[in-house]
């Protein structure tokens, strides 16, 4: 199967640095753009893709309905895809973090998988998630090709344990809005081809 993992559009709150996690925000002039051009893309390299499957948060949706709109196949929303959740964090601005917390903000962003924020979960436990949903459910199925719309902290886990089979550099994995990542999903091995593909968004206004 081929399988592409694709983080949501860019929203008014990660245009202003607010920390996201379960809250939500609406798509930016430019998402909507971003939107566009990722469907593109996709139109380009794959002839079909045979399901969707999206968090459920809003921000995800979007894309996920317009990938499944496009090639005219099932949507299907999956809590298990939702992002980190960031507890007491989410609705700060990633400045704000920094400056009252420091060492939480570290932890959250580029060293600790295992650092919980008050009332939320850990990146490790965030990550475990979504590849629990990939190698549990997703490797059953008979797709031959595959969307799955989710966040961008989650991805970071999920990928660097994928390529490197541990979590330590994390932030390595981080991904541009409407980007994704190319992976190949059999029954017992999931391999991930390239990550970070955002050759789509080039000729966007940076604005």
């Amino acid at each position: 199967m081929n399988l592409l993992l694709i983080r949501h559009a860019e929203t008014e709150w990660n245009r202003g640095g607010l920390i996201q996690g379960h809250q939500d925000s609406a798509l930016t002039a430019r998402g909507l753009q971003e939107t566009t051009a990722l469907l593109t893309a996709l139109a380009h390299e794959f002839p079909s893709v045979d399901a969707v499957y999206t968090s459920p948060a809003g921000r995800a949706h979007h894309m996920g309905n317009a990938i499944a709109s496009h090639f005219r196949c099932p949507l299907s929303v999956e809590p298990l895809l939702q992002e980190q959740a960031f507890g007491d964090y989410e609705g700060m601005t990633r400045v704000q973090l920094q400056r009252d917390n420091p060492l939480g903000a570290e932890a959250l962003f580029s060293t600790d998988v295992l650092f919980t924020p008050p009332g939320g979960e850990s990146l490790a436990c965030a990550a475990q998630r979504l590849l629990s949903f990939i190698q549990n459910d997703l490797a059953a199925t008979p797709h031959t090709t595959c969307c799955v719309v989710t966040h961008g902290h989650i991805l970071q886990g999920a990928l660097a344990i994928l390529k490197d089979g541990k979590m330590d550099n994390f932030p390595r994995y981080a991904q541009p809005n409407a980007s994704y990542a190319r992976l190949t999903l059999t029954a017992d091995r999931c391999e991930v081809i390239k990550w970070g593909i955002a050759t789509h968004l080039r000729h966007l206004s940076q604005t």
